[in-house]
């Protein structure tokens, strides 16, 4: 038997890195997942890889920023796997400059993806969440960075600190339902946007990933780059029944970084 056997997961941004590592692991441990990125190819991928090796999945091409589109997703879930029981909130963008040279562009998109996105997959989830007896889980990916703040990331380090908040009002409200609610903050973790800048793709207009000097800093000080199979048993702890008493916590996840 599995961990997740018989549960519905939306994962989002779920179509590549720690989103789609989580969704294999999900699957693997008996959930049906739901598959979701802003690109339609990835979605698919990801899906037929599950399904390849047994598992349910189904695939939601869906703006999180956009409350319809993050129903939809939401309500695929329902539509397709007849219910919802855990909410992986895991996309997210970084628009990284200094305070001074931050354009409003910048700030929103990095606002808009990490920070509403999150409200709106969560207040969608609200109609399958809060009913009495209903065991939810409730997972938000957040960061070092707001923890600690960043330089160059007052974008990022706010939204993702505003994630914070979001968890433990979610958990303080939802409670009463059966629903856990906890944020994981990830330090280094090797996906595209902590490769090196200077080579990495861009997305949305911009170039992704660390500037190879920040990166090498954030190693020199002891940073480790777990993989992103590594950082989905972390998530997958939460969901499990493992952390049935645990809600709203923060699970620092820094290799040592933040203490």
């Amino acid at each position: 038997m599995g961990k997740l056997d018989g549960k519905v997961a939306v994962i989002t941004g779920s179509g590549r890195g720690v989103g789609k590592a989580t969704a294999k692991l999900f699957a693997e441990e008996g959930a049906a997942v739901v598959i979701n990125d802003i690109d339609k190819v990835p979605v698919e991928e990801t899906v037929k890889e599950i399904e390849a090796l047994g598992g349910k999945a189904a695939g939601c091409v869906a703006d999180i920023t956009k409350p319809e589109e993050a129903q939809r997703l939401i309500d695929t879930a329902g539509e397709k796997f007849g219910d919802l029981h855990i909410l992986i909130n895991n996309a997210g963008l970084s628009r990284d400059n200094r305070i001074d040279k931050m354009t409003d562009s910048q700030w929103d998109i990095c606002i808009d993806i990490n920070l509403k996105g999150p409200f709106n997959c969560i207040r969608a989830a609200s109609k399958y969440m809060m009913k009495e007896e209903h065991v939810g889980r409730i997972v938000n990916v957040t960061s070092l960075a707001a923890l600690a703040g960043n330089f160059g990331q007052i974008n990022y380090s706010a939204a993702k600190a505003g994630v914070i908040g979001i968890t433990k009002t979610v958990a303080k409200e939802w409670a009463a339902f059966g629903v856990t609610c906890n944020a994981v903050a990830f330090g280094g973790v090797d996906t595209r946007f902590t490769a090196e800048k200077e080579s990495s793709e861009e997305i949305m207009g911009e170039k992704i990933g660390l500037p190879k000097k920040f990166r090498d800093a954030m190693i020199a000080q002891g940073a480790r780059f777990m993989t992103p199979e590594e950082a989905a048993r972390t998530i997958l702890f939460l969901v499990s029944d493992d952390a049935a008493s645990i809600t709203g916590h923060v699970l620092n996840v820094t290799s040592g970084i933040y203490m």
